[in-house]
């Protein structure tokens, strides 16, 4: 199978996790409405929790609002004809990360050296 035929499968599989968050986005939009619809029971306790699956769904929602955007992000990507390529050296990044991690913008060498630096770390150099 060739690279093209693979990146082909990556972005079906991008798509259709797309229209999954998207799916299950609408049901936990639908249940946070209801959530706050209800009309709250002077309980504290029935408040508290509540006031729980509000910050949970709230939380869950924000998670696959950056999923979408990753997913996005790797799909144009695509259409420009960069998905794949390390935006730090320029080769091709593995088959086996972009199945891994369809999202990924660099090789693994160069996304361990981004993170140590983000960090505020260094990459480790040889000593002479």
């Amino acid at each position: 199978m060739t690279r093209a035929n693979d990146l082909i499968k990556i972005r079906e599989l991008l798509q259709r996790r797309r229209r999954e968050i998207l799916s299950a986005n609408a049901g936990a939009h639908r249940e946070l409405t209801a959530l706050k619809d209800q009309e709250r029971d002077p309980e504290y306790e029935e408040n508290a929790q509540s006031e729980l699956a509000d910050y949970t769904l709230s939380s869950l929602m924000e998670s696959q609002r950056r999923e979408i955007m990753l997913i996005d992000a790797a799909l144009r990507r695509m259409d420009t004809g960069v998905f794949g390529e390390c935006v730090d050296c320029g080769y091709e990044i593995p088959l086996d990360r972009l199945e891994a991690l369809p999202f990924a913008i660099r090789c693994e060498e160069d996304a361990t050296r981004h993170e140590l630096e983000t960090r505020g770390g260094h990459a480790a150099t040889p000593s002479l």
